[in-house]
């Protein structure tokens, strides 16, 4: 089909009346052209100080969507959007739309004028960037984005990808050397103390700009119609290809009107792959790039499957956040619909936690409860945002689906597949399927490959050679702080190298973290790189602390500034105000190249950091982080101590936040020794309560200290305790009538230096578990894989050796 793409006798003179020139006109209809011609998407910046930006988009956009509207029909039949979307959609995004605000002016401006040339053929969502989860899993034909004052690179990510292919984004911008000394409201957010306004950077703000102009698919025109940006030629006609013809299984287990639903094989490939869990349980991972239709296909294969299973079926479906899962329970829903079901749906806050229809029910769960269910299926979706012990615990289902992204917005790279299918190959057998083809728009998409470059979303690490793991090997390393301006503003490798590193090791990105590595005033960076420049390892850190006194009083009383992480939990958890004095760097990130890991470059790059800090007159150096067992040990082993735990996992990621410390000069050693003292008191008490799920591999490196000493922590047993432990070792009384006794004897244990007697690693684990955390002897057998009698036997032993030890300096 081909549609000539130029806008109307009525736009053209309502354009005229509002002194819109032509070329600008024409610019946009050459944009709307290539858009639907190729199945991509094009973008169009309009810079400007006034509301005549506002005003000049909204001509322009309603002019798209009332094109748009006319081959609507069309778009349809060849397949390029759903048969049931009967309207143009448009989304408005900004930062504020409260009354008597520039955000709000700017959209009655733009309303005033699209509203006249769309009609009723278009839907308008105005949105804020706080709101946004409102439209994950939503697309648009056409988005106005707003980034006049505020936005954070979170919100271009997020937003950039609900348009479709053939549609427009018009960005309403300042003009660009203006933006390019300008702060945003993201950047007040940087601010920290002793810090003000004036030290936060513009590094992102002009790489934004940078790569507006240097992408192709992007044009520029100014509030007034100058065309800065245009295209090499103007054009109007348009050759509307259909989505190409999906093959589908002639002989298929699931209803055919799902597979009618694919518009990728790949998706075909899902459906396929789901058919094999109905006569056989088993497990399967599903990996795509961002856009791929991953999470839709999951939602409608899992209709077929409960459907095939042909009895009440239950999906627990979890992921980080239930707005992750929002596209899969929209397709749940829809392909019941087309089976003929009239679905229930329970949401809460806008968001879809529980989907119905006679015998099929899926329901959300976060990843920490969803394990604990019974169901036939469970489908865990963004599984690489989710605390790897916890992707164990779903291991052992039945019928398991663990699907994750690769580079997008919630990119994890192969950090999924090095922190936890290599162990999952050692458990059970699976099968995998990558997506390769976009489901929003065609491939080769010049706004995705903009996103992508700006937002360093496909950044990679270096290639490693084997002369290279010959210089890691000997160390043939050396440290360095890289120009940060340099960096970005050369768009050099390094930095693609560098957060390439952390996509890969780190099982959550955000593209605000770039950001802020560019902006922060008191962030900064350094890396291990080897002798021939290749960077290996990469740190994030942040200064932190020289806080003036009033605000440490303030904090005293409640008040949590800015950035300062460290400082803030040493004042408000110890009482330790004299903390806050002391200079210090948070080490936010620290990563190493997936493929030189376990290989001492980690410690190599905490050891060279030291000795800067040293050099600099630094107090200490610390970290937090999501507690696993391998990252607690590897701090643990380098000298720091863990002072903080978290009170919840994070409702993210599943995991405790601990907060480790190091001491550089003496007035900090006495301040965090006494800190990690008072934690491991508290820990002994929390284990039985607060912290009563976390993992006994993890705790047992939380009580581990540097300092070698045992905490100064009397602990007292009266005669006939003394009496009754005797007993208990005696084979006399049980195990369950002397608990109060035998407490008091694992704490000392706990709480003890380095002089303390040996017990192997099952052995500690067992006096968490069964003493501290108090769990059943059923539960603790089942940790350590034995009978219950033999734990109780062995339990009885270990504390008998550990009475004989201690009995004669407990009072």
């Amino acid at each position: 089909m081909t549609v000539k793409v130029r806008f109307d006798k009525e736009v053209r003179e309502y354009a005229k009346g509002e002194n819109v020139k032509d070329s600008v006109l024409k610019l946009t209809e050459t944009a709307l052209a290539q858009a639907l011609e190729k199945f991509h998407r094009r973008m169009i910046i309009i810079e400007g100080d006034t509301v005549r930006k506002a005003e000049l988009a909204g001509i322009l956009a309603g002019a798209s969507a009332r094109t748009l509207g006319e081959i609507l029909d069309d778009l349809r039949e060849k397949r390029l959007r759903d048969e049931s979307e009967d309207r143009i959609e448009l989304l408005y995004a900004t930062d504020a739309l409260g009354e008597e605000t520039f955000g709000r002016k700017r959209y009655e401006a733009f309303r005033k004028h699209f509203d006249v040339l769309a009609g009723s053929a278009a839907e308008v969502k105005a949105v804020t960037f706080k709101h946004t989860r409102d439209i994950l899993g939503r697309t648009f034909d056409i988005l106005v984005l707003d980034m006049s004052y505020d936005y954070s690179p979170n919100d271009l990510g997020r937003i950039i990808e609900t348009v479709r292919g053939g549609g427009l984004i018009f960005i309403l911008a300042h003009p660009f050397e203006k933006w390019k000394n300008m702060w945003t409201g993201f950047h007040k957010s940087l601010v920290t103390p002793p810090y003000t306004i004036d030290d936060v950077k513009k590094r992102f703000n002009r790489r934004l700009i940078r790569k507006f102009t240097e992408h192709d698919g992007i044009y520029i025109i100014t509030e007034n119609g100058k065309l800065k940006k245009k295209p090499k030629r103007n054009k109007s006609q348009a050759k509307i290809k259909s989505r190409k013809g999906v093959p589908i299984p002639e002989e298929t287990l699931f209803p055919r009107e799902l597979y009618e639903m694919a518009l990728t094989e790949g998706q075909v490939e899902v459906l396929k792959a789901f058919e094999g869990l109905v006569e056989e349980e088993g497990m399967l991972v599903l990996t795509a790039d961002r856009g791929r239709g991953k999470s839709v296909s999951v939602g409608i294969a899992a209709i077929g499957l409960a459907l095939a299973l042909g009895k009440r079926t239950r999906v627990v479906v979890t992921a980080p956040e239930p707005e992750n899962v929002q596209a899969l329970f929209r397709f749940a829903k829809r392909a019941l619909q087309r089976l003929g079901f009239k679905p229930h749906v329970v949401e809460e806050k806008g968001l879809i936690k529980e989907l119905y229809a006679r015998k099929i029910g899926l329901r959300y769960y976060p990843p920490a409860e969803g394990y604990k269910k019974t169901a036939d299926l469970y489908i865990l979706d963004e599984a690489a945002g989710i605390h790897v012990p916890i992707l164990h615990k779903y291991l052992n289902k039945p019928r398991v689906v663990y699907s994750s992204t690769i580079h997008g917005y919630e990119g994890a790279g192969r950090g999924f597949s090095v922190k936890f299918l290599k162990k999952a190959r050692e458990k059970r057998s699976f099968k995998e399927l990558h997506m390769e083809e976009p489901i929003r728009y065609a491939e080769n998409d010049p706004i995705e490959k903009w996103l992508f470059d700006v937002l360093l979303l496909d950044a990679e690490p270096v290639e490693l050679t084997e002369d290279d793991y010959g210089l890691i090997k000997n160390k043939e390393v050396y440290f360095e702080e890289p120009d940060l301006d340099d960096w970005f503003e050369k768009d050099r490798e390094d930095l693609r190298n560098f957060v390439g590193i952390y996509i890969l090791a780190h099982y959550r990105n955000r593209p605000s973290d770039v950001a802020l590595l560019a902006d922060a005033p008191h962030h900064r960076a350094r890396v291990l790189r080897l002798k021939n420049g290749k960077i290996v390892t990469g740190v994030q850190i942040a200064e932190e602390g020289n806080i003036p006194k009033k605000v440490i009083e303030k904090m005293a009383k409640g008040y949590k500034p800015r950035g300062n992480i460290i400082p803030d939990m040493m004042v408000k958890h110890h009482m330790a105000k004299e903390f806050a004095k002391l200079k210090g760097y948070r080490i936010v990130r620290i990563a190493t190249h997936p493929d030189a890991m376990d290989m001492g470059l980690g410690s190599k790059a905490l050891e060279l950091l030291e000795k800067e800090a040293r050099e600099k007159g630094l107090d200490w150096i610390g970290s937090g982080f999501g507690a696993s067992e391998e990252l607690v040990r590897f701090w643990v082993r380098n000298g720091f101590a863990v002072v903080h735990l978290s009170p919840a996992r994070n409702p993210v990621s599943g995991e405790f936040t601990a907060i480790v410390l190091k001491p550089i000069s003496e007035r900090a050693k006495k301040l965090i020794r006494k800190a990690n003292d008072e934690f491991r008191i508290r820990l002994t008490e929390w284990l039985g309560d607060t912290h009563r799920e976390i993992e006994p591999e993890i705790v047992r490196w939380l009580f581990e200290t540097p300092f070698g000493e045992a905490v100064d922590y009397p602990i007292h047993l009266t005669e006939v305790q003394r009496k009754r432990l005797d007993a208990f070792t005696g084979k006399v009384l049980t195990y369950d009538t002397v608990v109060d006794a035998v407490k008091p004897i694992v704490k000392l244990y706990f709480l003890d230096g380095w002089m303390k007697p040996y017990l192997d690693e099952r052995q500690i684990k067992l006096l968490i578990y069964r003493v501290l955390q108090a769990h059943s002897w059923e539960e603790t057998a089942r940790l350590i894989d034995r009978t219950e009698t033999f734990t109780m036997i062995e339990v009885r032993d270990i504390i008998r050796g550990l009475w004989y030890y201690y009995k004669r300096v407990i009072s």
